[in-house]
């Protein structure tokens, strides 16, 4: 997976994004004119469209970093382009789950919707209309593989919670079922790699939270623990830590660790999740597959019930169990 989602060192060698603002750094232009010549000789070429597509969207992320960030015409107009070159990526590169390149095209252009969506948060707060932002795209799917993932991870999050992503395949597949599939409106999910680098965001989050001071620094998981349950994916190595002012005592549910208001709550038994697209995908060898396992296998070494679940769904793998 991460040869397709995550090669940073080609992408900054290889590409640039669209003009940016004066403040923001020069384009590499051999680069880019490189690789619009190629996408000219051949406009089939989906891995080029991957390329152009991830490139921009890598800009839009670093500009949305800088304080003051680059106006939100051009960070609109920038999406634009992401979205543009990923729908025709994901067009040549075959159905979802056909290509581990085309699911990447997938799970990037979820993250581009991700993004316009933040904008319209920041814009007019976190009750903002779908069509700020939308409508999503009726061709915008994901493999099966991630939107099971997506449903597990939701239906796992206590009613009213915060699911706090690793911003990855779990991010794209939890904000994809939340948003385009409707599933769980009442949750938030927070990708945690946007909330620590995409100031302007977070701040309206915040604010709209009522999360107070400690919302805008490294208490904000207590302070909003301190209103709702606040769920952290199993695809994160940990969940985020608090501070000593502000320690944090998570519990194990299934698939996240919890904490806050309401986190106990009814537990899903590990025996009701899905896991027949997962069995599937790895039968398949999709790459994409791989991701899900990951966090099943990190969630199965908490929780012995999980590890018999996923045996009984005759997932196969080394997963080790918890004892």
């Amino acid at each position: 997976m991460a040869t397709f989602l995550c090669s940073g060192a080609l992408l900054v060698a290889l590409l640039q994004a669209p003009p940016a603002p004066p403040a923001s750094p020069s384009p590499a232009p051999d680069s880019l004119a490189a690789l619009r010549a190629r996408l000219a000789r051949d406009s089939a070429d989906g891995r080029g469209w991957l390329l152009l597509g991830r490139a921009d969207l890598a800009r839009f992320e670093a500009a949305r970093a800088r304080r003051p960030a680059p106006d939100s015409a051009w960070a609109r107009a920038v999406l634009d382009t992401v979205d543009q070159a990923l729908a025709r990526a994901a067009l040549l590169l075959g159905p979802p789950g056909a290509t581990p390149e085309g699911d990447s095209a997938r799970v990037l252009r979820v993250a581009g919707w991700g993004g316009r969506r933040r904008l319209a948060v920041e814009a007019g707060g976190s009750g903002v209309a779908t069509a700020a932002w939308g409508p999503l795209p009726a061709d915008l799917r994901l493999s099966p593989v991630l939107e099971e993932l997506g449903e597990n991870l939701l239906r796992d999050c206590p009613s009213g919670g915060a699911l706090v992503t690793a911003g990855g395949a779990d991010g794209a597949a939890a904000w994809y079922m939340r948003f385009a599939r409707g599933l769980r409106p009442d949750l938030l999910v927070l990708p945690l790699p946007a909330w620590r680098a995409d100031p302007g965001w977070r701040a309206r989050v915040a604010a709209d939270l009522r999360l107070g001071a400690r919302g805008a620094g490294e208490g904000w998981v207590a302070a909003l623990a301190a209103r709702r349950a606040v769920c952290a994916s199993m695809a994160l190595e940990g969940p985020p830590e608090g501070t000593p002012r502000a320690p944090v005592a998570w519990q194990t549910r299934t698939l996240v660790w919890v904490v806050g208001r309401g986190a106990p709550g009814d537990r899903v038994p590990p025996g009701d999740f899905a896991f027949t697209a997962l069995k599937l995908a790895l039968a398949a060898r999709d790459p994409w597959a791989e991701a899900a396992l990951a966090l099943y296998a990190r969630a199965a070494r908490e929780t012995p019930e999980l590890c018999a679940a996923l045996a009984a769904a005759g997932v196969p793998g080394p997963v080790e169990c918890a004892h």
